[in-house]
This record gives C-alpha cells, sequence and structure tokens, in this order.
C-alpha cells in the first residue's frame, strides 16, 4: 500500500487536497441550506418587532386621533365593529385617519385602510 502512495507526485497530492476541500465546501453548503429550509418560518408569518414596525409607520401614515362619523366620536386605540357597504364587518382597533378620509384598523391578523364614504356603520365594542 505504501508502495502506491510513493509513485504519487506533488501534482497528485495538490489534485487531491483540492479536490477534498472543494467536496467538503459543496456537502457543508448543502447542509445550510437545507437546514435553512427547514427552519424557515412561513412565509405569510410576520414576527413581533416587523408587526411593530408596522403599526407605527401606519400611525405615522394615519396621523388623525379622532375620527367623527354620524355624530358619533371615535379615538386611537378604541375596539370597533365596522360594518361597510358591502356588509362586510371589520373587528379591530382603531390606528387613526388620514386627510384623504381613510380610516386604519388594525384587526387580529391584518391591517385594514377603509374609505369612510364607504362604511355604513361603525359601533364601540364594550369589553
Amino acid at each position: 500500500m505504501l508502495q502506491g502512495f510513493a509513485g504519487l507526485t506533488y501534482v497528485d497530492v495538490i489534485y487531491a487536497a483540492l479536490m477534498a476541500f472543494v467536496i467538503t465546501q459543496v456537502i457543508l453548503s448543502f447542509r445550510r441550506l437545507r437546514i435553512s429550509v427547514k427552519f424557515r418560518p412561513d412565509a405569510g408569518q410576520v414576527n413581533e418587532a416587523e408587526r411593530r414596525a408596522i403599526i407605527n409607520e401606519c400611525r405615522h401614515m394615519f396621523p388623525v386621533k379622532t375620527v367623527n362619523f354620524r355624530g358619533k366620536v371615535f379615538t386611537t386605540g378604541m375596539l370597533v365593529r365596522i360594518t361597510t357597504l358591502q356588509q362586510r364587518i371589520i373587528e379591530g382597533e382603531i390606528i387613526g385617519k388620514n386627510d384623504k378620509d381613510v380610516l386604519c384598523v388594525i384587526t387580529g391578523e391584518h391591517i385594514i385602510a377603509h374609505e369612510m364614504n364607504k362604511i355604513e356603520d361603525i359601533t364601540e365594542i364594550i369589553k
């Protein structure tokens, strides 16, 4: 067996070392890829820090804190039930309103912006 190794030239040894290095790097890359795919959060999920950043951005986009709707006054942070003209029910917390008369509401999973003129009714939810 030693006679077989004795017949190798230094070029053969360098080539073997380079091939071992390349094969090791390929195996490690596939392993990292498999681990990252396995533990990747779902595309629809947003972590809490991202959610808070999005809510803060909405507060800047909808700066008006008081909403007047058909004689009723609603403020930021109130829990409300909104009925749209299409009879869709939206329940959530008011974030604010902007100068274009668009109301922003955060529900359990979504942040919804809806035009005030397309809202049929808003009622406060009392817990």
